[in-house]
């Protein structure tokens, strides 16, 4: 009962979210660090389809071109088996460029109503998105982002839930279950943009700018097929302070 009651109660936690080969790495004070080089790298993902790979490589050209960013040498990644990838959000493009330096596809978690958008529907489709139902709980979503970790996969997050009225800067305790409920390595990330981003998805691509994107060392967790909710409060709380950390070596 608890964990029907407990599994309700995270996938509302979603409800408002909207929403990586040898290594190149760079040591500051004890940690460990992942900078972005210039060497293209093949996609190492099985679940894709063909539009999904074409789209995948027209992202990073269209990445290099418009926001500068070129994919890692190295990633903190492990080369196979399930990773969560957990990064702040500042801009609709932060998606583009996590997979343009990702070297795994990466199955990212996104608003419903952007993915449900006539036109790019195909294109999210295609990406393997995840919609999620903001507002309400939904546990169909909360499913299909533990099937894709239990298939292997890597999962993208934004815990910060969006860049409107749904952000949370203490991040949404979505993340902290899923890291104790599956144990999978969590990479976080932060992106850098040189300027202040457009708020709209279409004048976020149109838009030149340069992004840098800093990978911090994995976190580990002990599964818990049923943690408790302070158990989660305290994995989503050392998640955001991984971020927040990075985010501050960005300048």
């Amino acid at each position: 009962m608890r964990c029907r009651a407990m599994y309700w109660y995270i996938a509302s936690t979603f409800s408002t979210n909207q929403s990586l080969y040898p290594r190149h790495c760079s040591y500051l004070g004890s940690r460990r660090f992942f900078f972005v080089s210039s060497r293209l790298l093949p996609l190492n993902s099985h679940s894709l389809g063909t539009i999904g790979r074409l789209l995948y490589q027209l992202n990073r050209v269209f990445c290099r071109v418009t926001y500068k960013v070129t994919p890692q040498v190295q990633l903190p990644l492990p080369e196979e088996g399930p990773a969560l990838v957990v990064a702040d959000h500042t801009s609709l493009s932060d998606p583009l460029v996590l997979s343009a330096t990702a070297g795994r596809h990466i199955t990212f978690v996104m608003a419903r109503e952007i993915y449900l958008r006539p036109h790019l529907r195909w294109v999210f489709r295609a990406g393997n998105f995840i919609p999620v139902q903001r507002g309400i709980p939904d546990v169909a979503a909360v499913r299909a982002m533990l099937r894709v970790l239990q298939e292997g996969e890597v999962l993208g997050l934004f815990p910060e839930g969006g860049i409107d009225e749904y952000r949370d800067e203490q991040g949404y305790l979505g993340v902290g279950y899923l890291a104790l409920k599956t144990g999978v390595p969590v990479v976080p990330a932060s992106i850098a943009w040189d300027t202040v981003r457009p708020q709209t998805l279409l004048g976020s691509l149109l838009t030149p700018g340069r992004a840098i994107v800093r990978y911090g060392t994995p976190i580990l967790f002990q599964p818990d097929p049923d943690p408790s909710r302070e158990q989660i409060v305290a994995a989503t709380a050392k998640i955001m302070q991984a971020i927040r950390s990075l985010r501050m070596l960005q300048g």
